[in-house]
């Protein structure tokens, strides 16, 4: 059998280890720190349970894609829930308006809270954006690229123009809607992948068909729950899994991969080397030199996350909220072009006890905020995260009661801790989704060294929990094809 040596525990490698271990591979899974899901990650303190990194979920499909595939049910594992509302937005102007996956909810909502002239737009764009969703997804994300030939069929010219993927999203949204808050409620959603609404192609609004077409989802006992879950199949398929075991060094002789040394200096031979890893780390950190070490990435913001600890309750706040600033295009211009902390932030609260209530202690909740910020190329946010604490504070002491004297703590995950965690940069959301860093622009998940390969949010097709899910599937597609699991030994 091929020996297959995955480097990082993410949902990334993680799932690939399942997947190839189910086709007939010897799976070895090497992760540095002792908690397996790389940004999926969890914080337990005083009785608060939080998610650290994605806290919530959408497009099932590849996830139930992946349990059809190594031959189980997804219900015997994990409990998804739909949330209905899907989240909460604060608008500066003290509008507040509950987002649903329910079209009449949301033909009702945009009526009463914005205008009724405003519907038909509404209904016209989710309509658009399913048709696009439906035909892009098989197009160009779901396959492996080789060249830009692969880019450049027939069809997927006819559906660039089509569609006009390649417009600008903030630019587009206006010929649907013309209020500014709706433009701010169906463009925000790329913020998901560290990318400015302002600078985004048209074809990143699929995402706000993704959240209110099909659903914000939240599974039971956490985002973290998912982890678990893919774990314990991976465990049944046979894949040996191996924490606190950091991997220092890929191993390629006569430019081909023979295995991986362990920072303790142990050597695992591999037929296949399979990297878990941010691609820019791979490349100058694991990698013999290469020309893709000395590429200009471009990359995503940051994100400073507060995990708070709050003695009361916030019946104000559901399980997700939007709260946006009073001027998100300065907002987005300080991000992502100045590139310094914002004054006046938008951000994220979730409240996962909303529907897990064993998160938080009774009469407590557990609020975790995220605040998009730059990456380490721009001002550090983690020495700002006081003045950034102090915002937020003020804005939901204002909008949902919250009192100072009952906050019991409050953790940080700052840009820096991104970094150490080993995303380039500290860019919380990987490398960014330009056009240039997309489809077959991406990083291939083949490296330039025979049976070296990626697999995450770094490589094709992208960042999120359902490209990344996606990613193991073309993994498999690729090794499968050229790394048959039996090996004929010449």
């Amino acid at each position: 059998m091929a020996h297959v040596v995955v480097v990082g525990g993410g949902i990334g490698g993680l799932t690939a280890s399942a997947r190839l271990a189910h086709r007939g591979y010897r799976v070895t899974l090497v992760e540095a720190r002792t908690q397996l899901g790389g940004r999926i990650g969890e914080v337990r303190r005083d009785g608060f349970r939080f998610d650290t990194g994605p806290t919530l979920l959408m497009m099932l499909d590849p996830l139930e894609r992946f349990f059809a595939d190594t031959h189980r049910r997804i219900e015997d594992y994990l409990q998804p829930v739909l949330l209905n509302p899907s989240y909460r937005v604060f608008f500066a102007d003290g509008t507040q308006f509950d987002s649903s996956p329910c079209i009449a909810s949301m033909v009702r909502e945009i009526g009463r809270k914005i205008s009724p002239a405003e519907v038909p737009g509404y209904l016209r764009l989710m309509a658009d954006l399913s048709a696009m969703l439906n035909e892009v997804v098989p197009a160009f994300v779901r396959r492996n690229y080789r060249s830009l030939a692969d880019l450049l069929s027939p069809r997927q010219i006819h559906l660039l123009f089509k569609h006009r993927l390649l417009a600008n999203l903030h630019g587009r949204i206006k010929h649907y809607v013309s209020d500014p808050r709706l433009h701010m409620l169906f463009t925000f959603q790329t913020m998901y992948l560290g990318l400015s609404p302002m600078q985004a192609p048209w074809v990143y609004g699929i995402l706000t068909y993704m959240e209110s077409g099909e659903g914000v989802w939240f599974p039971r006992g956490g985002m973290y729950a998912i982890i678990r879950a893919i774990e314990r199949i991976a465990l049944e398929e046979g894949v040996q899994i191996r924490l606190g075991e950091k991997a220092q060094q890929v191993i390629v002789e006569n430019g081909r991969a023979r295995g991986v040394r362990l920072a303790s200096g142990e050597v695992i031979n591999a037929d296949v080397v399979v990297l878990n890893t941010d691609v820019p780390t791979a490349y100058t950190r694991l990698l013999p030199p290469a020309p893709q070490a000395g590429r200009q990435w471009r990359n995503s913001c940051s994100a400073l996350v507060l995990l708070i600890g709050y003695d009361g309750a916030l019946p104000a706040l559901l399980h997700h909220n939007v709260h946006f600033s009073a001027d998100f295009q300065r907002n987005l211009s300080e991000i992502f072009v100045q590139k310094v902390v914002p004054a006046d932030p938008s951000f994220y609260t979730c409240l996962s006890v909303r529907t897990e209530p064993s998160d938080a202690p009774a009469g407590s909740e557990n609020l975790y905020v995220l605040v998009p910020v730059p990456n380490l190329t721009g001002e550090d946010a983690g020495a700002a995260s006081e003045q950034v604490l102090e915002r937020v504070l003020e804005r939901l002491a204002r909008e949902a009661n919250l009192q100072r004297e009952r906050i019991r703590f409050v953790e940080r995950i700052t840009p820096a801790d991104w970094e150490a965690m080993g995303l380039w940069q500290g860019a919380a959301f990987g490398l960014g989704h330009d056009f240039f860093q997309s489809t077959c622009f991406r990083p291939s998940n083949r490296a330039p060294f025979d049976e070296v390969y990626f697999v995450g949010a770094s490589t094709v097709p992208g960042n999120g929990i359902p490209m990344v899910l996606i990613s193991a599937e073309l993994l498999q597609e690729r090794l499968l094809t050229e790394t048959p699991p039996l090996v004929t030994k010449g």
